[in-house]
């Protein structure tokens, strides 16, 4: 007879075999969540996942790398759904602006990263116009702060914003109206400024809130 040891050990075998290399809980089912701009077959294709892997076998840690190596992703997770379902989760990058580079319009999302080419820029997203355009550039990343501080009222005038530096970002609105914002420290403060500056009519070409305290209007 077979002692309890032996039994445990036989038991535990067949349950490896079953987890690890059966077909019983084999991926037999890849489901996407979250694609907007991505086919949910380009994300398989990504996965390169072979129907009737076992479940236990799939690194998820390498999905989610290899999905994360796609430029509109900017993060995705992999996790497994027993007994047959892989879930995969993605959040894709979002544009906030369009840069022009060597004569090709990029989409830039909130960490500055270039992500996809267009050759008409979308509804709602600003033109961006910076001497060194990059995630790892002070100016790119002070541009879109201000950016993420502008209420919708300003965005609906704004045409482009410009930043030569950190220090000096520009706003471009409709009706020839310029203005100089400075760096992007206290911009929820000058956007408040600006917007009572705006609502009231006040008349000017050069609205300049570069101070928090004041502004100054040519």
């Amino acid at each position: 007879m077979m002692g309890a040891a032996s039994v445990a050990l036989a038991v535990t075998g067949v349950l490896g075999w079953l987890v690890f290399y059966s077909s019983a809980l084999a991926v037999n089912r890849i489901e996407v969540q979250g694609a907007r701009t991505l086919s949910v077959a380009a994300v398989q294709d990504v996965l390169a996942i072979p129907g009737g892997t076992p479940m236990a076998r799939v690194d998820l840690s390498a999905a989610e790398a290899a999905l994360e190596n796609i430029t509109q992703i900017e993060s995705a997770s992999v996790t497994r759904d027993w007994p047959s379902t892989l879930v995969v989760e993605i959040t894709e990058r979002i544009a906030v602006a369009a840069l022009e580079l060597d004569g090709t319009t990029w989409l830039v999302d909130r960490f500055g990263i270039r992500f996809a080419q267009v050759s008409v820029v979308p509804e709602g997203v600003v033109a961006l116009q910076v001497t060194a355009p990059g995630r790892e550039q002070p100016a790119t990343a002070a541009a879109i702060e201000v950016l993420q501080a502008l209420d919708p009222g300003i965005r609906a005038v704004l045409v482009r914003i410009t930043a030569s530096s950190p220090t000096a970002i520009e706003l471009e609105l409709t009706g020839d109206r310029t203005v100089l914002w400075g760096g992007p420290e206290n911009s929820v403060r000058k956007a408040q400024i600006l917007t009572g500056l705006l609502a009231g009519a006040v008349p000017g070409t050069v609205y300049d809130v570069s101070s928090p305290t004041s502004a100054v209007v040519r």
